[in-house]
């Protein structure tokens, strides 16, 4: 049996089940981003201009379009509409090194 050797400890995540890691992070994200909106109260036009995106965008948001909203674009967003979020140090490792790769920072 030949062992496998990865420069981090993210390597092995294709095989690990990334896909549904990733998903279910996209998930929390996206439900905090929900949940922020209803807390505050918004109507649709008002999250749409506080949050940049037009009404098409905003309706895939709340009906919790996941695949429609990269992990970056969702923490831009919980940003912008100044949403507090929280994650474990795992997560947050896994969310950093996905946004990371996501835009070619890892050579992927």
């Amino acid at each position: 049996m030949e062992t496998q050797r990865f420069d981090c400890g993210w390597g092995r995540l294709e095989d690990d089940g990334r896909e549904p890691r990733e998903m279910e992070l996209r998930r929390r994200l996206l439900m905090n981003l929900q949940q922020g909106i209803t807390d505050k109260g918004w109507s649709r036009a008002e999250a749409s201009r506080e949050l940049d995106v037009s009404a098409a965008r905003l309706d895939d948001l709340m009906a919790g379009k996941i695949g429609a909203f990269s992990l970056r674009e969702l923490t831009v967003l919980l940003e912008q509409a100044s949403i507090g979020w929280q994650l474990s140090a795992q997560d947050r490792a896994l969310l950093d090194h996905l946004i990371a790769e996501q835009q070619g920072g890892l050579g992927a």
